[in-house]
């Protein structure tokens, strides 16, 4: 009798064991076919945010120049078209020249008029 209660357990253990397997492969086919459909949707390109390259640290109106403070940002390259913003609005535009010495740019005045402290976007 005893022999016949444990054969009965065991069927029942082994029937929950392959329930159990059936429901690991269901989970993880779910998983792979959610992670497969993911990949296929289409991305939305959105239009490039300006960069933040730093704030005007001085100005020579005569010469028609500034330097640009960068600190540790971004260092953008010689020729490069920077604007310069105050209070959200636009002041200058600014070509970027190849002279540097960190944290410093130095960048040509095209158009405006900037101001020390105005900040600079690429």
């Amino acid at each position: 009798m005893a022999a016949l209660f444990f054969l009965s357990k065991l069927r029942n253990g082994v029937r929950i064991l392959s329930e159990m397997r059936i429901d690991k492969v269901f989970c993880v086919a779910a998983m792979l076919l959610a992670g497969c459909a993911w990949h296929h949707r289409k991305k939305v390109e959105s239009a490039p945010q300006p960069r933040l390259v730093g704030s005007i640290a001085f100005v020579n109106e005569q010469l028609g120049f500034v330097l640009v403070d960068v600190g540790s940002l971004y260092t953008p390259a010689a020729g490069s078209a920077l604007k310069s913003f105050a209070d959200g609005q636009e002041t200058a535009v600014l070509a970027v020249s190849p002279e540097r010495k960190r944290p410093f740019i130095t960048a040509d005045i095209v158009k405006g008029a900037p101001h020390r402290g105005d900040l600079v976007y690429e």
